[in-house]
């Protein structure tokens, strides 16, 4: 695909984004949310705390450190206030703003929000979704001291690693207390922020934020371990930063490097949509945007990764496909003539619509192919080929879209006494996915990745022919089984990375058709119609994880696509000098999908 059109296919996967994800995360859902931490989560706890006066209510949006609501708010949930005197029962947000992480009394500290919350009779339960961000005031406050030190880094490692701490003591009591889900997200670059930009201590704060993190991270991983029960999402806020900094207008603004409102002159800005950054540190609307979109691609990757289930199944349709040419090349009516070779060459398009199932959006395929096939019959009664195929596609599916290759090399035999029929044909493929996409939702933000997989399959049919007089019928019964194994891997990208599990779409189908034949001299013609219906659906869920997070691996499982099948096929072949020219169109009636083979054939004797 040229740079052109993969652009042009990442720009349509971003605009579509927001309204098919939207629709995904509906699925996976959770009761509630409970939050605790500091400014970025205050949803105005500290402004009724303090009678009105923290933050200042002039140039901050009704008691929330932004020009609007924060991130935890735009989650869906609707959010009470723990200084508000708001019930525990459904969803809670106990940040304040200016929080550190230990039991700090005025305002109170993350632990002491913890311990306010169950000394309320707050309890967590299996569907609850707990929200825990902090560390970044613990931090401020140590700067000036460390910077004065003797040796700054070790004075900040101490100020961090403890910070670090009393996070994982917070998750690790909420986990055992019960939730079903701790969002945890990691400090930003503060480099990056008004406060911190181009100044002499921004190293200092960024070696801070970083020794934070990474103990975050590793104790998290122990307490994953530990608490099975609990899902662990840690959210990566450092990561995606430069991102944002770089290419700013795409997510909404243009100044990312100057806050709107200057603390110092009091002076604000008359643009504030178009800034990240309202003080030194906080995040405008827009940034808490940017953070909430950021925060749903984590929330609901279990619910967002089953759209790769288009891969494994667009390569067992093409299996499937490649089974269905080999008993094309046994069942017909003509008779088979001892000693004859032939040489086929098929050139093929296709298109498949796939219908939305639950979370799996619907998805276009288009593709092309070649094919080479090879028969000799030995005898009137016996008859043998190979085949050669190669197949590609384009599939779009809501947010992601994905090249595919499809290598394919099948063997077929079959045997006619009279009118009756029998044959089996087997084969395998080598299956490539190329240039997967998925635009995350958050702002221009779309992950790639690749992957390979390989397919395998056995087809078995017999029948009979009857003479009718210029028309002949022949009733056809056949069983296959095939299946694809797709690798697993992990997407590229600032976002959250989704680790796709290694998955197997097998299944064994029956089918019954009635095939019609006639013609002219030099000229054949058919139909076929019938039934195909699974037997046997033993396809793997799909399993996706979170890349650089404890989270568990979520499984989705997946309604195969096509079901019962209505089978109906024409075509038309022509005598052309030695040689015979074929015309034929073939499509899959599914449950859930509908698919379209035609091609072109050029069959030619080579004895």
């Amino acid at each position: 695909m040229s740079r052109f059109m993969r652009t042009a296919a990442a720009a349509a996967l971003t605009l579509a984004a927001g309204a098919a994800l939207a629709g995904t995360a509906s699925a996976q859902s959770y009761n509630r949310l409970v939050v605790f931490g500091d400014s970025l989560s205050d949803n105005g706890n500290l402004f009724l705390f303090t009678g009105g006066t923290q933050p200042p209510a002039p140039f901050y949006f009704q008691g929330r450190f932004s020009t609007g609501p924060v991130f935890v708010e735009l989650l869906g949930f609707n959010l009470g206030r723990y200084a508000a005197g708001d019930s525990n029962a459904g969803s809670i947000n106990y940040a304040f703003g200016g929080a550190r992480t230990d039991l700090a009394g005025a305002p109170p500290g993350m632990r002491t929000q913890l311990n306010a919350y169950l000394g309320g009779g707050g309890t967590f339960g299996s569907g609850d979704l707990v929200s825990i961000l902090g560390g970044a005031n613990n931090i401020f406050q140590g700067l000036p001291a460390a910077g004065a030190s003797a040796n700054p880094a070790g004075a900040m490692q101490v100020v961090s690693l403890s910070a670090a701490a009393d996070i994982n003591l917070l998750v690790d009591s909420v986990a055992a207390a019960g939730a079903g889900t701790i969002l945890v997200t990691n400090l930003p670059k503060l480099s990056l922020t008004p406060q911190f930009r181009g100044t002499t201590a921004a190293p200092l704060a960024d070696y801070a934020v970083t020794t934070f993190n990474g103990a975050v991270y590793n104790g998290l991983s122990t307490i994953a371990a530990n608490r099975p029960g609990t899902n662990i999402i840690l959210m990566d806020l450092f990561k995606i930063g430069d991102t944002i900094a770089g290419n700013p207008t795409a997510f909404g603004v243009t100044n990312v490097t100057q806050p709107c409102f200057n603390q110092v002159t009091l002076t604000y800005c008359s643009n504030p949509n178009d800034y990240f950054y309202l003080d030194g540190v906080h995040p405008t609307a827009a940034g808490h945007r940017a953070i909430a979109s950021l925060a749903n691609d984590y929330l609901y990757y279990g619910d967002r990764g089953a759209a790769t289930a288009h891969q494994g199944e667009l390569s067992l349709r093409q299996r499937e496909d490649s089974l269905d040419l080999g008993s094309e090349a046994l069942s017909g009516w003509a008779a088979w003539e001892a000693g004859r070779t032939t040489l086929d060459v098929s050139f093929t398009g296709d298109t498949t619509d796939v219908d939305a199932r639950g979370i799996v959006p619907d998805a276009k395929v288009e593709g092309q192919g070649i094919r080479l096939a090879l028969d000799h019959s030995m005898s009137e009664s016996w008859r043998m080929g190979f085949a050669g195929s190669f197949r590609q596609a384009e599939t779009v599916a809501g947010p992601t879209r994905f090249d595919s290759q499809n290598f394919s090399f099948d063997a077929f035999f079959g045997w006619r006494s009279g009118p009756m029929f029998a044959n089996v044909t087997a084969g395998a493929s080598r299956d490539i996915y190329e240039d997967i996409q998925r635009a995350t939702g958050v702002g221009p933000v779309v992950h790639t990745g690749e992957t390979r997989g390989y397919s395998r399959g056995v087809r078995v049919q017999g029948g009979t022919w009857f003479d009718m007089g210029g028309i002949a019928l022949s009733p056809r019964v056949a069983v296959t089984w095939a299946s694809t194994d797709v690798s697993g891997y992990v997407e590229n990208g600032v976002a959250a990375q989704y680790a796709y599990e290694d998955r197997t779409v097998e299944g064994i189908t029956g089918e019954v058709t009635l095939r019609a034949e006639s013609g002219i001299e030099g000229v054949t013609f058919y139909v076929e119609g019938g039934w195909r219906d699974s037997l046997d659906d033993s396809s793997d869920p799909v399993g996706t994880g979170l890349a650089g997070s404890p989270s568990q691996v979520l499984y989705r499982t997946i309604e195969d696509p096509m079901g019962g099948q209505l089978l109906a096929q024409m075509g038309l072949e022509v005598d052309w000098g030695p040689a015979r020219v074929g015309l034929g169109l073939k499509g899959r009636y599914g449950d859930h999908a509908d698919s379209f083979v035609g091609g072109i054939t050029l069959r030619m004797p080579l004895n």
